[in-house]
């Protein structure tokens, strides 16, 4: 069952914010910083607040929200002007609204918490406080600042590097250059490895992990391991390998959709982290926004990347294609990720209230449980949003170890283990792949496997090809929905706001002046 002591987030307004009436500085009802912070109690209290900056963003673009990060290329619509059709339309500046101002902010809003926290922590003396329990919290803190710049990192480049409170005489803090970024999620990380317990999420539900801080290691390394040219790093990919493999305790579920699931994932041995929620009290709305309102509808471009369930590519002209059910016949996560026309759970059919230009809408983290519908603006959902699953470990294997050594049966095996996992039970890949070729069936494969969990916009980024595939992108369903990527579009700028109250100190990023 779903412990509600990880969602306690009674601290949220307790330590990180002002008073509201200057003429009692320390209300009974808010404890201040001066009577905070005395027992072990009051630490796991903050540690629960650190989780819960991943929970509490409007947008959810650190959890549930993620699937609006495919709407800035090419798998889903994004229906939000303002909120993330600006970046898929190009139209990205210092003053633009939404997801650029608020990932920024947001972000630096969690790395203050996790500062304050490790500050606080380094300072308590109390022997209620074991060794253990004080190395698991910084543990999970440090992981929880990474977390952080490493969505500063890929989205702003240069950014302020802050590893501490600030105060009235630090407040202005210039940026750093992109590098000392990725070094200190680096430095947190390996911190965070030595500091943790090698158990499994099942072990310790909620919690991170060496597993977790292995896992956004490899990630940010794997990010990392290109150059502008959009060529591999040989050096750096035999490093993605040796950190990835360290990943122990883990494999791959032999349901896919209950990963996503409810109860369904606290028994769940693929899920190495995830931001909980527990409703009625920790909720989220991601049925409603996903499933009735179609916030992101996927576009026939992604559809048509699921092969026929025999192996073979698209086509309309297979003798298996349906014209009257295109998702019939298919790779089967496409059943599972996304619906065409109507959603359907069992034979329920569900409102859909959105627009469906492209006929097909999001599947994929919508509850399979009927006692949650009709969805309707009353609906609470709390679906885990799983960060780190053991599926994307695989797949940075398979992809590091064919840039290092070529097809290898190692390539294969990984690829064909999520192939053919229960349920999905794809044909393996056909042997006597070159390298090439194999580099473009793992690029198929994580755009397949890892649909609307965040990771094609980066990872377009990290092979250098977001302005090919963008610029030229076509959606045959919707003639006028047109992208343009520009060059500095790899880069976003630092929000105008922020520039504007940094007191003259913070610059902003090039080709946005």
């Amino acid at each position: 069952m779903k412990k509600a002591k990880y969602y306690l987030l009674l601290i949220l307004t307790v330590v990180m914010s002002g008073c509201d009436d200057f003429l009692e500085k320390n209300p009974p009802s808010k404890p201040s910083e001066n009577t905070f912070w005395k027992q072990k109690s009051d630490l796991d209290m903050a540690l629960t607040a650190c989780y819960g900056t991943m929970t509490k963003f409007d947008h959810g673009y650190f959890s549930f929200g993620m699937p609006q990060w495919d709407s800035f290329v090419d798998n889903c619509r994004s229906v939000e002007e303002g909120i993330t059709f600006d970046v898929f339309q190009g139209n990205i500046d210092p003053s633009t609204a939404g997801i650029i101002q608020d990932v920024y902010k947001g972000a630096y809003v969690g790395i203050t918490r996790m500062n304050l926290f490790l500050y606080q922590l380094d300072k308590y003396e109390n022997t209620d406080l074991s060794e253990y329990d004080r190395h698991f919290s910084k543990g999970q803190v440090l992981f929880l600042r990474a977390f952080y710049y490493s969505f500063l990192y890929r989205c702003y480049g240069d950014v302020p590097l802050i590893v501490e409170p600030l105060d009235l005489e630090t407040q202005y803090q210039p940026k750093v250059e992109a590098a000392k970024i990725l070094e200190q999620i680096y430095t947190d990380l390996n911190d965070a490895v030595d500091l943790l317990p090698d158990n499994t999420y099942l072990e310790l539900p909620g919690r991170v992990t060496k597993g977790a801080a292995l896992a956004l290691k490899t990630r940010m390394m794997l990010y990392d391991a290109y150059n502008k040219d959009g060529k591999a790093d040989i050096e750096k990919m035999r490093n993605v390998l040796t950190v990835a493999e360290q990943i122990k305790g883990y494999r791959l579920c032999d349901d896919f959709e209950s990963i996503f699931q409810g109860t369904a994932q606290e028994t769940n041995p693929e899920i190495i982290f995830s931001t909980k929620y527990l409703a009625p009290n920790n909720w989220h709305k991601s049925d409603l926004w996903f499933g009735a309102w179609l916030r992101c509808a996927p576009l026939t471009h992604f559809v048509e990347e699921f092969e026929f369930k025999d192996g073979t590519p698209f086509s309309k002209e297979n003798s298996l294609y349906n014209p009257e059910n295109p998702v019939e016949n298919r790779d089967p996560r496409l059943d599972m990720s996304a619906f065409y026309q109507q959603l359907k759970i069992g034979d329920v059919e569900q409102p859909v209230t959105g627009d469906l230009p492209t006929k097909y809408g999001l599947k994929k983290f919508v509850t399979r449980d009927k006692t949650q519908y009709p969805i309707g603006y009353n609906t609470r959902s709390d679906q885990d949003w799983v960060h780190f699953r053991y599926a994307e470990i695989l797949l940075a294997i398979a992809e590091a170890e064919n840039e290092v050594n070529g097809p290898t049966q190692k390539v294969y095996n990984a690829i064909n283990d999520i192939r053919a996992r229960k349920g999905i039970e794809m044909p393996p890949l056909p042997a006597g792949l070159s390298q090439v070729q194999m580099r473009e069936k793992i690029r198929h494969e994580r755009r397949i496997e890892l649909a609307f969990e965040g990771h094609r916009y980066f990872d377009l980024k990290r092979w250098r090809i977001i302005g090919e595939i963008m610029n030229n992108f076509d959606e045959p369903t919707l003639p006028l929905y047109k992208s343009v990527f520009e060059d500095r579009f790899y880069l976003w700028p630092i929000p105008q706001s922020e520039i504007d109250k940094n007191n003259g100190v913070l610059v902003q990023n090039p080709n946005y002046k």
